[in-house]
């Protein structure tokens, strides 16, 4: 019985010469190339005055069972008889790319198992080498952003991951949302606010008119970049951070009262109140019935706890409520008076946080806004970062975020 079969190799303008076994056992296909003549180099003009072929070019092109296939043609030569020295030009077909040693569909292949990968494994499993795998990357992957691909931008994030740990080495992520998730604009070398600014300079006036708002922590170069480049838009500090700064005023009163109850309490009193951590931590409604016993054992000793949660709480509920921006900063200014009369210092840094800040961060209640994009790529950035053991050249960043991203639609099958 035949057990083999026909497989169409899917390349335009080349008829298949003949097919052997290489001495490793890989597929070799002798192919040669049914187009006639070329574009001349210098002149621009369509040439078809066979001059000669080239030496045999090995290309790699996609495996067949797991086997290797490579591909072996002849370039053709055309001479050019327009330009005065009459100069050659190679002939180059639409499936590969000039110096590439391999066909557009194996790199496409290749990019596709990269995403989500790195590049010493990827080499390991095509049997290639690192130099390939990179090289691919470069061919195919911009250092930077293509404005041409935008029509508009409305929303930036700005925000800044470090490289290194002991927060060493930032650099800046800019980024906008999109329908399917989050689009990398720019990964700059650091987190000056010159850097910033010169970013935002250059994007095309077209695009910077049409930014609307930008997302961003507390961070005064990143603010004072945006004030002075986009002076249209309104600047949004995310509840994200807003949050983080109130709980840590609580976290700080709880650390604070457990240390004393420690201290102060009979060894079985308190084992009763061990483990509060988590449930301080919790939103009322989240709280099973067992964590809200240990809560009200822990506030029957240290009332400073109970307020300072309660004031969290407060606040909570104020960005979560339907308010205007003008009826949000009264609801916080409020909050920020209760505060006061409660005597618990801790709170203070936020206070001062509110005072600084309380324009932008009350944008939020214009539509919404957050900057809750911004910070669910940074996570994803970050597990980049650990997976590929350390990415320290930004511009390399900035070709693995792209692929992670788009990847899969840019190089898709069809």
């Amino acid at each position: 019985m035949d057990n083999s079969i026909r497989i169409p190799l899917n390349l335009p303008d080349v008829r298949v010469l003949e097919l052997s076994k290489t001495e490793r056992g890989d597929w070799l296909i002798k192919i040669d190339s049914t187009l006639q003549g070329t574009t001349c180099h210098k002149c621009g003009h369509e040439i078809t005055d066979l001059h000669c072929h080239d030496q045999a070019l090995r290309i790699r092109h996609l495996p067949l069972f797991e086997v290797p296939v490579y591909l072996e043609i002849r370039p053709k030569r055309y001479r050019c008889g327009y330009c005065d020295d009459h100069p050659t030009t190679t002939q180059r077909l639409e499936w590969h790319e000039p110096r590439s040693p391999n066909t557009k569909a194996y790199e496409h292949w290749l990019l596709r198992i990269l995403i989500n990968s790195t590049v010493s494994d990827v080499a390991r499993k095509l049997g290639v080498s690192e130099d390939v795998v990179s090289g691919t990357i470069d061919r195919w992957i911009a250092c930077q952003v293509d404005w041409s691909e935008y029509l508009d931008l409305q929303v930036i994030g700005i925000d800044e991951i470090s490289l290194k740990r002991g927060h060493r080495d930032f650099v800046v992520l800019i980024t906008i949302p999109t329908t399917g998730g989050v689009d990398i604009l720019a990964v700059l070398a650091d987190r000056k606010q010159q850097t910033v600014a010169n970013f935002l300079q250059s994007i095309p006036l077209h695009l910077r008119q049409t930014i609307e708002r930008v997302c961003t922590d507390m961070y005064q170069g990143f603010v004072s970049a945006v004030r002075e480049q986009l002076p249209q838009t309104k600047i949004v500090i995310d509840r994200f951070h807003v949050a983080k700064a109130y709980r840590n005023g609580a976290d700080t009163v709880r650390k604070r009262e457990v240390k004393r109850l420690r201290q102060e309490l009979p060894k079985q009193d308190y084992d009763s109140i061990k483990g509060a951590m988590w449930a301080f931590r919790k939103r009322p409604e989240n709280l099973q019935e067992s964590e809200q016993q240990l809560l009200e054992r822990v506030f029957a000793y240290s009332p400073e706890m109970k307020q300072a949660y309660k004031l969290r709480e407060e606040l909570t509920q104020i960005f979560e409520g339907r308010y205007t921006k003008n009826g949000a900063k009264c609801a916080i200014r409020a909050w920020c008076k209760r505060v006061l009369k409660s005597d618990i210092k801790d709170f203070e840094s936020f206070l001062t946080t509110v005072n600084n800040w309380m324009d932008e961060m009350t944008n939020y209640f214009l539509e919404g806004w957050t900057s809750g994009f911004v910070e669910g790529f940074n996570n994803r950035v970050k597990v980049l970062k650990r997976r590929c053991y350390g990415i320290f050249d930004i511009e390399r960043l900035f070709q693995r975020i792209s692929l992670d991203l788009n990847g899969y639609q840019t190089f898709a099958l069809t």
